[in-house]
């Protein structure tokens, strides 16, 4: 970089001839943007639902998922809006009308991302807080981030709404002796520092909170159930760090958008969107572990195909049905049954009326003795003494 271009920024059409890359295309813009964050409210949805309604316990780790998924979606929609003021261009191919449109688009779009970047950060701290045991070096090292990142927020929150003062002069293109500093500076070196050192602290914030829940794969008393959901969360909080380390890549690459020329409709858009995805991906991540032990719960009866259910009943309720199916000659009152005599081995068909419950099924209104079954009555008590007197 030249002398010249270290205290001011330099506007050339030096780099029209560069591909127009597929992130500067509206329709990838609104796609990308639109698509990761109803996925992300989505999550957040079931996540407030199931804090709410289900487990009733609320906390602030919620509140701060909550606000950051509302001032991301402010920063997703000013980015979609930002397309009509030149987003995607050359700065020096749109009209000036839309050249302050865009600074106003970009002035939400990155406030907005300032403070989801904290919120969720915020949220996940929060989070941790509730898992480690008060006491233990785990529960104060999360105190400590909880202070560090509640005062790194503050500070690039500040700046980031409250770049110039008036604020208005940051849209401003003819107002004169601007006093503006940090995102709103008028010095290269300044700017590209300010820019550098947010996106800097932030993915090493990221790479802090992933550490974090490593410890608890060693813990006491977890299971491998456990630790494997433990890695797959892992796996895709390194997602989002990755998306940071692109975000900073892309910074560093054009400068902020200052190199080799001015150019932040047509430099913007890639890390405009690495940055909305960046939130968003880490909101997903925040929301998963409190929905998704109900989801699997309930994932097989979503998908059952088939279900068995053995059960055993006897439909016998007294010993007179029983000893009829069995053949059995005596009662437990005392009357004696006879069938026709059959094989042991036999297989006669027929023997499957002799049961009494088929025979009260298929013709309720006939005797026993109509189907082949006699029934002889037992003999009164007199006859009973005559006979043992005859004895």
């Amino acid at each position: 970089m030249s002398s010249s271009a270290e205290n001011e920024f330099i506007y050339s059409d030096i780099n029209f001839d560069e591909p127009l890359p597929a992130v500067n295309r509206p329709e990838v813009i609104i796609g990308i943007v639109t698509t990761f964050m109803i996925l992300a409210w989505a999550c957040c949805i079931f996540r407030l639902y199931i804090r709410l309604w289900i487990v009733r316990a609320a906390g602030l780790d919620d509140l701060f998922v909550f606000l950051n998924m509302v001032t991301i979606t402010a920063g997703c929609i000013t980015t979609c809006v930002a397309i009509k003021f030149g987003l995607g261009q050359h700065i020096l191919q749109v009209e000036a009308w839309q050249v302050e449109g865009f600074q106003k688009s970009f002035y939400v779009m990155f406030a907005t991302y300032a403070c989801s970047a904290t919120f969720i950060k915020l949220a996940l701290l929060f989070q941790y807080r509730r898992v480690f045991p008060h006491g233990t070096v785990m529960h104060k090292v999360v105190i400590g981030l909880l202070v560090f990142t509640s005062l790194w927020g503050i500070v690039y929150g500040v700046m980031s709404w409250v770049p110039c003062v008036p604020v208005s002069d940051y849209w401003m293109t003819d107002a004169p002796d601007k006093h503006c500093y940090g995102f709103g500076a008028h010095h290269p070196k300044a700017f590209l520092a300010t820019f550098e050192s947010h996106t800097a602290i932030n993915m090493l914030l990221d790479i802090t909170l992933l550490i974090i829940p490593g410890f608890l794969l060693w813990r006491e008393g977890g299971t491998r159930a456990g630790q494997l959901r433990l890695l797959a969360l892992l796996t895709m909080g390194t997602c989002v760090i990755a998306l940071a380390a692109w975000r900073l890549q892309t910074i560093i690459e054009h400068q902020a958008a200052t190199w080799p020329t001015r150019d932040p409709t047509w430099y913007g858009p890639i890390s405009i969107i690495l940055s909305a995805l960046e939130v968003l991906a880490a909101s997903i991540c925040a929301s998963i572990p409190i929905f998704w032990p109900i989801v699997s719960e309930g994932w097989g009866k979503i998908f059952v195909t088939q279900e068995v259910k053995v059960t055993r009943e006897t439909r016998y309720f007294d010993d007179d049905d029983e000893d009829a199916l069995t053949n059995n000659a005596h009662s437990r009152n005392g009357s004696t049954v006879s069938t026709a005599s059959k094989s042991a081995n036999s297989k006669d068909k027929s023997s499957h009326y002799r049961d009494t419950y088929i025979l009260r099924q298929v013709d309720p209104l006939h005797g026993l003795e109509d189907r082949g079954v006699h029934v002889t009555a037992a003999p009164s008590p007199e006859e009973q003494r005559g006979k043992w007197t005859k004895l």
